[in-house]
């Protein structure tokens, strides 16, 4: 039901607040219903032209100085910056409107002014515009409808302020928020102002003070207050008229307390009154309907200077008050303080849950408008018995029949074979449920329905991935969409199940990357195909992983490389069983290189637990494992390991392999009882991105530094080169002794020299250190940087020994060398290095062992064999260069090997030198020859050779 709320306003307020249709000529003589645009963001806007459409004003200003009688100055989105002073009036028929949306008027000045001025003007409507401070003086039949006022920071005076000699202002249906100074202030002598169904927020001074001002009227608003008085009439305003609002002070010292905006003290002292009309201010004055609610301390009344405490005591001294309220108003958000509808669960009112506000006001007070602040009409609660005289609710927001913004449609057969009945359910929020609702179905074949049944059915008579929707409509006219997922009519057939079975690649270098060999699993071509929805995947890895699932995806990483039997077993929801297996190798993929800061991973010296005689153990490089870890990422395939044995009982040797699985016939490095030695180590992780270390025999201290690793799709890409000679300290052919001395770091250029391009960002050095006077070690590590504490290379007195290394290079190019202790001779070899533009990728393979003279007989003085590496032990015949740990055992003298691309001249440089009787091995990244070998040399005295593969490089 529909109530008017026009009465008690002027014809002048009527015409601006309804929108009343004026005359097709204005009064005044200005042009009959002209249109003027304001666009500030129009690269055609002009503040000289006409403000058309095509070239709109730039300022409200300029519009408003050139603004005639009956005219309308539409605004378009948009933030102005500018002083507004009204100076042009309308007339009583034919005002002049400023409207727009989203429109935010901001003040220019640089000290706090009022956005808006309007001093000695006639017939101006304001409507939908934001402001700051506004003024209105001296000025008749202004109207200020539908606008948002919030606080200037250090503002000074009201939001809104009507003063001096106006008359009939109408202040109606604003949002107001803020306030310091008070929100809504009519004084000096202002008459007939009508404040109504405005909605005053966060007010730290009072929302509503009318100061010598008579035949005021303040009807209908909700006001929360911080702190004074909610409702102030004084200094002699009489004859006002204070209907149906709604003044609650909890609501906004729930949020401010009672110092108002920001933390700033109260402009009055004590607790806030909510309605407060001085003794010069009672005459003719009328208060009745008003719903109260004071905080704790505070005064719901305070008439001719005396408190009132209830409205039953308020009533009896006064007479007024008679259908006044103080209860809770029950307002749903204090940040938008509209009243809660009532609480109905099961179609059953909750008893108390209503909000007292609720078709309680009376519907022909003074100032009430025809609809409230969000533009809705009276309309009647049926879950309320009608405690006033109509169905008006008090304050400024009217209680709804709401119709909720979406509605909602399932189907009990979202995928089924066409000529399947499919039903479809609608549901929509409505609040009141007492009238029926429209429904318009579209099935999303073609074909709709409108009905008042929320249940149909509907069967599709072809194949289609259909998008039904819906339209509900209520008997008032609200409006709400919504739809349901996509309905899958299928073609009839019986269920197949296929899955694909693809390696995952890591898409991050963290520990959230994805680890070596996991598969994702995908039968999601099975759902699409199937006529009816497959409502479980069973999963059977073929390592002992199985699983059942509802959707058709799955990952899963297994421990080791292999071949393995994936099996899928299908159900659709008619019980159809279907299965399709395949075989999936997981193998490590090619990958880039990663340089870190050498850190250390395992020092069995820290709690003097040393490895044991075949025995071995884990080295953990996960994130769960040191702190220090975070260097690495999940998606590692390889690890780059600095190996060192020292304090060893008696002569036995080190491997290091992947964690889960079998260890390798092989070594990494073999040492002396009391020797200390290290050697470069490329692993690939196994399972739990660890590696294991066995120990063959005695006890032996193991230390493990981690230099690096490689990920698919990251890091850097290898390119081989020479051997090439970088750094030799040894006198010869004139050059001067130029050994390391000890404790010295010697800058090294690496960039320009041995075919490193300036897009290098690490090099293979194979370090050798000879002559040294002390036992000690070599770091090397990239020059500006803090040197790491770990060591490259570790050598005694006298001893000729060689160490491959992977060295970062510094910004500037160069590499440093650290000598620990005494002097050494130190010797680099360039094998190849990293960067961007490089092109082999890095794939791990397990050990296999390439090369055992130890069965064919050893290599004598200046021997020289080939291997095949391209094209065998499961390597590409596209192989670029190898990764390998080259072992020489049982020397008859003392020598050195040199490894290099088969094929090729035999470089002058050596990978690793030996003492007669004495087991070495040494890291080698050598080039492939053009037929995919490797040479290998032996200097002086016959030797076994061992070389073990551990990875290759590729282009790509």
């Amino acid at each position: 039901m529909r109530l008017p709320r026009a009465i008690g306003l002027t014809a002048a307020v009527l015409t601006a607040v309804l929108g009343l249709p004026v005359p097709a000529t204005a009064a005044g003589g200005g042009p009959s219903d002209a249109t003027v645009h304001v666009d500030r963001d129009s690269a055609a806007c002009s503040d000289t032209g006409a403000g058309s459409t095509a070239q709109p004003y730039c300022s409200i200003g300029a519009a408003a100085a050139a603004a005639q009688p009956g005219w309308t100055v539409q605004i378009a989105k948009g933030s102005y910056t500018e002083d507004l002073r009204i100076t042009r009036s309308g007339t009583e028929q034919a005002p002049i409107t400023f409207t727009g949306d989203h429109v935010e008027l901001r003040a220019k000045s640089p000290t706090p002014a009022r956005q808006l001025t309007v001093i000695g003007v006639h017939d101006v409507v304001f409507r939908g515009l934001s402001l700051g401070e506004t003024l209105v003086q001296d000025s008749q039949r202004i109207t200020l409808d539908r606008n948002y006022a919030f606080a200037v920071p250090f503002g000074l005076t009201p939001l809104i302020e009507v003063g001096g000699a106006s008359r009939d202002v109408a202040v109606t249906r604003n949002f107001l928020q803020g306030a310091q100074y008070g929100s809504l202030r009519v004084s000096g002598g202002a008459t007939g102002t009508t404040i109504s169904d405005n909605a005053v927020l966060r007010a730290a001074g009072a929302p509503v003070s009318v100061d010598g001002a008579p035949g005021t009227t303040v009807t209908n608003n909700t006001l929360a207050l911080g702190c004074g008085p909610g409702i102030a009439l004084t200094g002699g305003s009489t004859g006002a008229n204070l209907y149906n609002n709604v003044v609650d002070s909890h609501a906004a010292t729930g949020l401010d307390g009672m110092t108002g905006l920001n933390g700033r003290p109260c402009l009055v002292s004590g607790a806030a009154t909510e309605i407060l009309v001085s003794a010069d201010s009672v005459p003719g004055t009328t208060a009745d309907y008003n719903l109260l609610r004071a905080a704790a301390g505070g005064t719901p009344y305070n008439w001719a200077g005396q408190s009132y405490p209830t409205p039953e005591a308020f009533r009896a001294a006064t007479g007024q008050g008679r259908n006044d309220l103080m209860a809770d108003p029950k307002l749903s958000n204090p940040w938008s303080p509209r009243p809660d509808d009532c609480q109905v669960i099961d179609g059953k009112l909750v008893q108390g849950s209503c909000s007292p506000a609720i078709d309680s006001a009376k519907p022909d007070a003074p100032g009430v408008l025809p609809t409230d602040i969000n533009g809705h009409a009276p309309a009647d609660d049926p879950y309320v018995a009608n405690p006033g005289p109509g169905h008006l609710d008090r304050g400024a927001y009217e209680v709804q029949d709401e119709l909720s913004d979406s509605a909602w449609l399932t189907a009990d057969q979202p995928q089924a074979p066409y000529g399947t009945k499919v039903t479809f359910t609608a549901r929509a929020g409505h609040s009141w449920n007492t009238e029926p609702l429209s429904y318009a179905y579209d099935f999303g074949d073609g074909t709709t329905q409108t009905t008042s049944a929320a249940t149909v059915s509907h069967t599709y008579a072809r194949a289609c991935a259909c998008q039904p929707g819906l339209k509900v409509t209520s008997p008032d006219g609200q409006v709400a969409y919504g739809g349901s997922d996509p309905v899958k009519a299928t073609v009839p057939g019986p269920l197949t199940a296929q899955f694909s079975a693809t390696t995952v690649l890591p898409v991050k270098t963290d520990w959230s990357a994805d680890p070596p060999f996991t598969v994702l699993a995908d039968a999601t071509a099975t759902a699409t195909a199937s006529a009816w929805p497959v409502t479980n995947y069973h999963y059977d890895f073929g390592d002992g992983y199985r699983t059942d699932l509802s959707f058709p995806s799955q990952k899963h990483t297994y421990q080791a490389p292999g071949d393995y039997k994936v099996s899928m077993t299908v159900t659709d929801n008619q019980g159809r069983v279907s299965t399709a297996s395949q075989v999936y190798h997981a193998a490590y993929e090619p990958g880039g290189y990663t340089a870190v800061t050498p850190f250390r991973a395992l020092d069995t010296r820290t709690y003097r637990n040393p490895l044991w005689a075949d025995s071995s153990r884990t080295v953990d490089l996960s994130s769960w494992g040191q702190p220090v870890n975070y260097q690495l990422s999940a998606g590692m395939t390889a690890v780059v390991l600095n190996v060192t044995a020292t304090e060893a009982t008696q002569d036995t040797f080190l491997t290091v392999w992947p964690t889960g699985q079998p260890r390798p016939a092989s070594s990494n490095l073999n040492v002396k009882a009391g020797q200390t030695v290290a050697n470069l180590v490329t692993v690939p992780v196994g399972h739990g991105q660890s590696v294991d270390v066995y120990n063959r025999a005695g006890q032996a201290g193991v230390i493990v530094d981690v230099v690096g690793y490689y990920q698919p799709g990251a890091g850097n890409k290898f390119t081989p080169s020479g051997p090439t000679r970088l750094l030799d300290t040894r006198p010869s052919g004139g050059q001067p002794d130029v050994k390391l001395t000890q404790g010295e770091s010697r800058a090294v250029q690496v960039v320009g020299q041995a075919g490193v391009p300036a897009s290098a960002r690490a090099v293979v050095l194979n370090l050798t250190a000879t002559g040294a006077t002390k036992g000690g070690y070599l770091t090397a590590y990239p020059h500006g940087a803090n040197r790491p504490g770990v060591s490259s290379l570790n050598f005694t007195a006298g001893q000729t020994v060689a160490n491959q290394a992977i060295v970062p290079i510094g910004d500037d190019g160069k590499i440093d060398l650290y000598n620990f202790l005494g002097d050494t001779q130190v010797v680099a070899d360039v094998f190849g290095y990293y960067g961007y533009e490089g092109t082999g990728q890095y794939t791990p393979i397990a050990p296999t062992r390439l090369l055992d003279t130890r069965a064919t007989g050893p290599v004598g003085t200046a021997g020289r064999l080939s291997v095949q590496v391209g094209g065998a032990h499961g390597v590409p015949a596209g192989a670029t260069a190898a990764v390998l740990n080259v072992t020489a055992t049982q020397p008859t003298a003392d020598g050195f090997l040199t490894v290099w691309p088969d094929g090729g001249a035999r470089p002058t440089t050596s990978n690793l030198n030996f003492q007669a009787g004495r087991t070495v091995p040494n890291h080698v990244i050598t080039p492939l020859g053009a037929n995919g070998g490797v040479a290998f040399y032996n200097r002086a005295g016959d030797t076994h050779v061992i070389a073990d593969l551990f990875g290759y490089f590729t282009n790509g």
